[in-house]
């Protein structure tokens, strides 16, 4: 592969630290190679040349490209993770008497069980009752925390700003400590934290260290923490020229103690005057979703000032717009990429919470297309819909028609919603007397209750069975949403959700989780027992995956990674991004990093999906950046992307090359475009005619015919004006359902209505 300019200079960088910022799919790997090819060719031993990566799948990638680029070298240089290197140093340490020689424990669940253990007991000690699920995985957030800095856990508690009703957790982690010493074993996290601890304090051990190499690359620098940020500097000491390559624009794991402040301002302090490179040029995606993602990126104030430009290899990437009514609109997605003769493994659906997956997996379920879900369980294993069809079995008696093992399931997801406060082993107990005899579940929660409980949590068995009673004899004949709303009400649920979960995140998406399903539940418009059969239906034709079907996943999981097509939904003001308190500006940048990281994972196409917002489709049928109000529906990220002038900008960048003259409109967004443009060799002029011109000529467009039509789409009427279509009722007959912005919606016959792409 032919390097470009910016990667030349990078690959015969001189002496001298440095920073290379990148730009999404800008050929880092390709340019790395080139810098150790460079360095072996002019004489750098490989034993003299560190390279360290964060997790083995990026290492074990970027050394068969290594070996593949540098085949003609006799020797390469070891390509190492963080822990790789921490597991070496300890190893190193145990032989000098500097650590002592305990057991290195990798299951998982050893580390969740005895971090469990001491969270418990100190939650019995403090609050009486027993801890809830949340709390524990929250305590085991709070280990992984303290052990990525160098500071107590008390200070980083407060940093983190836990609930108050969390302070425990400060004790537990030295308890949790003095636990794991005492069992004489370390875990993952130990394997930098404990070597750390140890150079910290002792001058000799940092001469042995320090100096051993001439050279030390970093990939993935904005995913540093502050241990690995100072063991790197430990390593490096007086000799070594080091150079890192990352993007803040890409810095999504804070909960792991990455914060965009190392590759921002951190690194010129630690490494003094390093000489500071771009990889300006992404080779993944076209210049229309380049002009979004510069737009979006550009309100972030803690970033390098960059700018991502389209190769002239790229596809035109195209970036679509949907507004969520009627049918979901994954299904219209889905439907027309396949009639493309494409596969549904190149599409990637990625979610800022895993709630916003519940209505995409019932939709595809309803429609009977296969999908996989990488990170979270499937939507009938999630204890919060499982707990909700049990509250709706409970209501009609049919717990007796099923097996003890199905019932217990259930009725384990009941007692945790709202959570009884007793240890998991006491609940799993009661749940399977209950699945022995589920006619009398009220009675077995109430007989259940001993003097040795603190008051509250009889308190909680007694409301907990007088709930159950409640639905066991309430007549339900209206539609399920609106029974499953009662129920809800009455046993306070999403007030259990945020007084009980650790964090917002956690509470919102427990109660987005639920709400998705009982809108589902409406659009059904069925009464109880007709539901259950549906969901019975639903539930019986899941499983049918496999490695061809489309994916969903997070968007964290998804970093580093493109696919052919990528899908954004949930796009909620409110949930994405998700933000307790919108003018807390930290949290702001830490989302719309967020969404940067989604929509650059797409190759040819982007969808974004949202709910109807009127003054969104203003913006997007004008092309003028209009800043949202407070009364938005949809995301402010899809305002600030800019998304109409970037897609008109950018295909005019994709039909005209480089060296013409671009007219665009004088208004705040050519500050950027002014910018791309120049980069591109584009000359840059303002346009009197403005893309916000109100006056266009939609009559000169093509009729569209009922196969170019799909939900989503945005069309114009010659009499209606600017419309959505919600829905294709009958293609063979042509006909649909359109959402006119200033005439409501209408069912229309494509042959008759004559509708142009609006």
């Amino acid at each position: 592969m032919e390097l470009t300019a910016e990667q030349l200079k990078i690959v015969h960088h001189g002496e001298g630290h440095a920073r290379v910022s990148a730009v999404a799919g800008s050929g880092k790997t390709t340019t790395m190679i080139g810098r150790i090819g460079h360095l072996l060719k002019n004489g750098v031993e490989a034993k003299k040349l560190l390279v360290l990566m964060f997790n083995r799948s990026a290492r074990d990638s970027f050394v068969l490209s290594m070996e593949k680029q540098l085949k003609g070298c006799t020797s390469l240089p070891e390509i190492r993770t963080f822990h790789s290197l921490g597991y070496r140093l300890v190893a190193s340490f145990v032989k000098r008497g500097a650590l002592p020689s305990y057991t290195l424990v990798t299951e998982e669940y050893v580390f969740e069980k005895m971090a469990k253990q001491v969270a418990a007991q100190l939650y019995n000690r403090e609050n009486g009752g027993h801890i809830s699920g949340e709390d524990v995985e929250e305590f085991l957030a709070f280990i992984d925390q303290v052990k990525s800095t160098v500071e107590p856990a008390g200070k980083v508690f407060d940093q983190l700003r836990l609930p108050d009703r969390c302070r425990y957790f400060i004790e537990g982690f030295d308890f949790f400590e003095q636990v794991r010493k005492e069992r004489e074993i370390r875990f993952y996290n130990d394997l930098i934290y404990e070597p750390l601890q140890v150079l910290r304090n002792d001058s000799q051990l940092v001469e042995w260290v320090e100096n051993r190499v001439d050279h030390i690359i970093v990939d993935e620098y904005q995913d540093i923490n502050e241990v690995q940020q100072q063991l790197l500097l430990l390593l490096a000491g007086r000799r070594a020229q080091v150079m890192v390559v990352g993007d803040v624009d890409q810095c999504i794991y804070e909960w792991r103690g990455a914060r965009p402040d190392f590759i921002v301002n951190r690194f010129q302090r630690d490494f003094p005057e390093p000489v500071n490179y771009t990889l300006s040029r992404t080779f993944r995606f076209g210049h229309r979703l380049s002009l979004a993602a510069n737009h979006l990126i550009h309100n972030n104030v803690l970033r390098d000032e960059k700018l991502c430009i389209s190769s002239t290899t790229t596809p035109d990437t195209r970036l679509s717009y949907m507004e969520e009514n009627g049918k979901h609109p994954i299904l219209a997605v889905v439907n027309r990429w396949c009639e493309q003769g494409r596969s549904p493994d190149e599409i990637a659906v990625l979610v800022r919470m895993y709630a916003h997956s519940v209505p995409l997996e019932l939709a595809l379920l309803d429609a009977g297309i296969p999908y996989r879900l990488e990170g979270h369980g499937r939507v009938f294993d999630c204890g919060e819909i499982v707990a909700l069809l049990g509250y709706l079995q409970l209501s009609l008696g049919l717990f007796g028609t099923q097996s003890e093992e199905k019932i217990f399931r259930t009725v384990a997801a009941m007692l945790s919603q709202p959570h009884l406060g007793v240890r998991q082993g006491e609940l799993e107990r009661l749940a399977w007397q209950i699945a022995q005899n589920p006619l009398a579940g009220a009675d077995i929660i109430e007989a259940a209750v001993n003097d040795d409980m603190p008051s509250f949590i009889q308190k909680r068995f007694f409301i907990t069975a007088e709930n159950w009673r409640w639905v066991e004899k309430s007549f339900f004949d209206s539609r399920t949403d609106l029974v499953l709303r009662r129920i809800v009400e009455k046993i306070d649920l999403y007030s259990f959700y945020t007084k009980f979960s650790a964090r917002n995140t956690t509470a919102e998406n427990r109660i987005k989780t639920c709400e998705a399903f009982i809108e589902f539940a409406g659009e059904q418009g069925l009464v109880p027992g007709q539901f259950l059969i549906k969901i019975e239906e639903l539930a019986s034709s899941d499983g049918l995956a496999d490695e061809k079907s489309l994916l969903i996943t997070s968007i964290h999981r998804a970093k580093g990674l493109e696919w052919p097509l990528v899908v954004i939904p949930g796009l909620e003001d409110g949930s994405f991004p998700l933000l307790q308190d919108v003018s807390a500006g930290e949290s702001l940048e830490d989302e719309r990093r967020l969404f940067y990281v989604a929509m650059t994972r797409a190759v040819e196409e982007v969808v974004f999906i949202y709910p109807q917002d009127r003054l969104l489709r203003k913006a997007m049928r004008t092309g003028r950046d209009c800043s949202p109000g407070e009364q938005i529906q949809a995301s402010r990220f899809l305002y600030e992307a800019n998304l109409s002038f970037s897609d008109k900008l950018g295909g005019m960048v994709s039909r005209q090359g480089t060296g013409r003259e671009i007219k665009v409109s004088p208004s705040g967004e050519n500050s950027i475009a002014a910018k791309y443009l120049r980069a591109m060799n584009l000359s840059f002029s303002a346009d009197t005619k403005k893309f916000d011109d109100p006056v266009v000529n939609f009559s000169d467009r093509k009729i569209l015919q009922i196969d170019e039509i799909s939900e989503g789409l945005t069309v114009w009427h010659e009499k209606f004006g600017i419309g959505t279509v919600t829905e294709v009722k009958d293609r063979k007959q042509g006909r649909l359902r359109v959402l006119f912005e200033d005439h409501g919606e209408m069912i229309l016959l494509a042959r008759y209505a004559g509708l142009r792409s609006g």
